[in-house]
């Protein structure tokens, strides 16, 4: 039960530090927000990761998976969080899909995903 517990404590914490790093992101000019901005900059292959909100509608998440498998681009994916807390937190307003667009902070978020 107390691992659980820590295990859950862990996962809130690196999803935390996805957020923080999605925040330095933004200000360093590294995130593309919204499906239509992320799909442009995937086309001229300026995506490292694509960050998808728990709760953005199923048809916009199978539309970034159908241009995935169209462009037959192994970029990641990660879904966390919720719309409203993910927009919250970057000071932005409601969006579901988020680009990152540095190497580095991909591969950093990528990290704190899989552990």
């Amino acid at each position: 039960m107390v691992e659980a517990k820590k295990q859950g404590q862990e996962e809130m914490s690196n999803e935390a530090k996805i957020i923080n790093l999605m925040q330095f992101a933004r200000k360093a000019g590294k995130l593309s927000t919204g499906v239509d901005a992320c799909m442009r900059e995937l086309h001229h292959k300026h995506i490292h990761l694509i960050v998808i909100a728990s709760d953005t509608a199923e048809r916009t998440v199978n539309r970034v998976k159908h241009e995935l498998r169209e462009l037959n681009s192994r970029i990641m994916t990660i879904s966390l969080s919720s719309q409203s807390e993910l927009s919250a937190a970057l000071g932005l307003p409601l969006t579901g899909v988020f680009g990152i667009s540095d190497k580095n902070f991909a591969a950093k978020m990528i990290e704190y995903w899989q552990s």
